[in-house]
């Protein structure tokens, strides 16, 4: 699905270098967000978020859809992971002598940059609006909370969720057309 996405051109879009007073910035701007589990753990698996916007207007959800396009954009993202390398939040925090409490996930496994979740969040929500309009502002508002719960968690810096919210909109209007959209 995504075999001809042009990674190459998002190469050239660099994180803040770690010793930067940017990076410094964005530790220190996740030091006030509150840790909250619950909000954490209910943002970790997008298609029962997208699942619960779906219920509540009685629409039928592309489960099957939503699993390729899962499945298949996690190769494109774990490329640029790899290739941007960061560090996440909490390692940086240790090396600057900032006190970074997170909250541990399984999928903080790969470099930080840029968030996964983020990047799937905002595919699904642009495809899932593409399908019922009407129900836009829900369904990015379900992709926004995904992309922001991993901030709560002190996974990702801002950079990262946005570079993410940016490659999943990019992603998304990428397969646009062989949808039908």
């Amino acid at each position: 699905m995504f075999s001809e996405f042009n990674i190459e051109k998002y190469y050239k879009k660099n994180p803040p270098p770690t010793g930067s007073y940017t990076t410094f910035a964005e530790i220190k701007e996740l030091t006030k967000i509150p840790i909250n589990k619950k909000f954490i753990k209910d943002h970790d698996d997008p298609i029962p978020i997208f699942q619960k916007v779906a219920d509540r207007y009685g629409l039928e959800l592309p489960i099957n859809d939503l699993g390729i396009l899962l499945t298949e954009s996690r190769p494109v993202i774990i490329d640029l992971k790899d290739f941007f390398n960061r560090p996440r939040p909490k390692d940086i925090a240790i090396k600057l002598g900032i006190n970074l409490p997170n909250v541990e996930l399984n999928s903080m496994k790969t470099p930080s940059y840029p968030s996964g979740h983020s990047a799937q969040g905002f595919l699904l929500g642009y495809f899932l609006s593409a399908m019922y309009p009407k129900y836009t502002f829900d369904f990015m508002k379900a992709a926004k909370n995904i992309s922001y719960s991993r901030n709560v968690a002190r996974c990702h810096y801002r950079s990262d969720s946005k570079f993410g919210e940016y490659l999943g909109k990019e992603m998304f209007n990428y397969i646009k057309d062989s949808y039908g959209f």
